[in-house]
């Protein structure tokens, strides 16, 4: 059970960085529009090529956070669906064997022993 506590609070740790990143506001665009008051930086061909080589992977990392968030949002899914299957599972169990199921969460599957444990809870 404290495996899956441990895997809820993984994965939203996992989600809440990238929340974050992904409702920051865009950065500016590379080339703004020129204005009376503008200053401006010129760069040499050495310099432009690494700072565009600069961008493009700043661009590669905010690509790869979007679909790690979309991953992760996957992942939650999934472990919501899992776990209500193991909550009806565990209850339907419980049904069967006439026993009193308060709170799947407090069972545990014991795969040797081929049936699911009710856990002690540590105070």
């Amino acid at each position: 059970m404290n495996f899956i506590r441990s895997l809820m609070i993984a994965s939203s740790l996992v989600v809440i960085p990238t929340v974050v990143l992904a409702q920051q506001p865009p950065a500016p665009p590379a080339t703004p529009a020129p204005a009376a008051d503008t200053t401006e930086i010129k760069l040499d061909e050495s310099t432009t090529l690494r700072a565009a080589a600069l961008e493009a992977r700043i661009s590669a990392v905010l690509a790869n956070f979007a679909l790690l968030q979309r991953q992760a949002q996957d992942l939650q899914q999934e472990m919501t669906k899992m776990l209500e299957e193991r909550k009806t599972l565990i209850q339907d169990a419980g049904k069967k064997a006439t026993v009193d199921v308060k709170d799947p969460n407090e069972w545990a599957f014991d795969n040797k022993g081929q049936r699911c444990l009710k856990v002690r809870r540590q105070q």
